[in-house]
């Protein structure tokens, strides 16, 4: 290969026949689908060994809440993926799950004395008054109507069937301990590349320090209990970056996704493990989420009284961690950490993954490895040896 011209990832496994895919999360999903449909158009298969620790509602994309505002983002590549993402998703369009994407307007609350939106946002914005919206706690507040909703933990299970059976593909439920069993296993595999799309996990698994895990709460309630003015609208407050208060309908799954982000960070393994065993037994979730709902449902009362109807003091949730880095990230890993094997590094979406992964992981698929002599001219260049 280094005598190759550089290739990118998808031409890699095209030439090889092979790739390694680690991650069961919306971005992994759509890398593998992005490979299988590549093999599809130039009739030559890719066997993609599909791996992960697990598939359930202990990753992120299986419990986030799927909101979708194409425009909501200070980084200008994040806006052009989303708005390239917005309209159509390839894959979910062409397995026959568009019955889980829903266009839903968005109010946007503030107690600040302006609202600004972002420049180049495709709908209407209109400033309405919040109490039309039963809430008084704002002084502001402003209606767009362009954006949509994903009922996540109803559509990724079934999607993860679906293209688990796709012809190439081998799912894998495997724990990764670090890059050398990553490496191991491609080459057992016969495969020359890798993608790494494991989210949170990705800090553990590539020593890769940059990103780290936001813990989200969401408090779940039947639409039955809400005003039926909220089964079809988003509510966010604009007033706290990082701990949002908000409300989602889930059309598909029937329910409402009440919360936000706690504002904590999330960088120990062990806090990850005492996590993933509070997700599947609450009774055995650390202190500090119990804090944390008890906090965000006091918040909703506060702020959004109107559902308090729907909330009781030990109503369901669920909690998970967002993989958030300060930009986001795809990258072939430097031949320092890798040798002959390509892997391919993808992540720090940081809660907008099934706003931009179509987009996203379609560029970072395209990106070509560079060369031992280009990456002396990275920023992680790889050491020179001596003859």
């Amino acid at each position: 290969m280094d005598n190759l011209e550089p290739e990118t990832f998808v031409e890699t496994a095209l030439r090889t026949g092979r790739a390694v895919v680690v991650g069961h999360g919306i971005t992994g999903h759509q890398v593998v689908y992005e490979l299988f449909s590549a093999g599809h158009r130039a009739a030559r298969r890719i066997r993609i060994l599909w791996v992960a620790d697990r598939h359930d509602r202990r990753i992120a994309s299986f419990g986030c809440c799927g909101w979708h505002m194409p425009f909501l983002n200070a980084d200008p590549r994040v806006e052009s993926w989303a708005q390239r993402s917005f309209r159509r998703w390839r894959m979910l369009s062409d397995l026959g799950f568009d019955n889980y994407i829903a266009p839903a307007a968005s109010v946007f609350l503030t107690r600040n004395r302006h609202r600004r939106l972002p420049a180049g946002y495709p709908g209407t914005a209109v400033a309405v008054d919040p109490v039309d919206f039963r809430a008084p706690y704002y002084s502001r507040a402003t209606l767009v109507d362009d954006g949509s909703i994903i009922s996540t933990c109803t559509l990724m299970p079934r999607l993860h069937t679906v293209i688990g059976k796709l012809p190439g593909v081998t799912p894998v439920e495997r724990h990764l301990d670090g890059i050398g069993e990553l490496l191991s296993l491609t080459t057992e595999f016969g495969a020359e590349v890798a993608c790494v799309a494991a989210g949170d996990r990705a800090q553990f698994l590539l020593d890769d320090k940059r990103i780290e895990g936001d813990l989200g709460v969401l408090l779940l309630v039947d639409r039955s209990k809400v005003p039926d003015q909220f089964h079809r609208i988003v509510l966010r407050d604009e007033d706290r970056d990082y701990e949002l208060t908000y409300s989602i309908p889930h059309r598909a799954c029937g329910h409402i996704c009440l919360g936000g982000a706690s504002g904590r960070l999330v960088t120990e393994p062990g806090e990850y493990d005492e996590l993933a065993r509070g997700v599947l037994d609450p009774a055995q979730a650390p202190r500090y989420v119990t804090e944390a709902v008890e906090e965000i449902r006091t918040r909703v009362f506060e702020r959004l009284p109107m559902f308090g109807p729907a909330l009781t003091p030990k109503g369901p949730y669920w909690y998970g961690v967002r993989p958030a880095a300060e930009r986001t990230i795809a990258e072939w890993v430097p031949r320092s950490s890798t040798g002959r094997t390509g892997v391919l590094h993808l992540g720090g979406l940081g809660g907008c993954g099934f706003t931009i992964v179509p987009a996203f992981v379609e560029d970072g698929l395209a990106i070509r490895r560079p060369t031992p002599d280009m990456e002396a001219y990275l920023g992680r260049p790889t050491p020179v040896h001596s003859s």
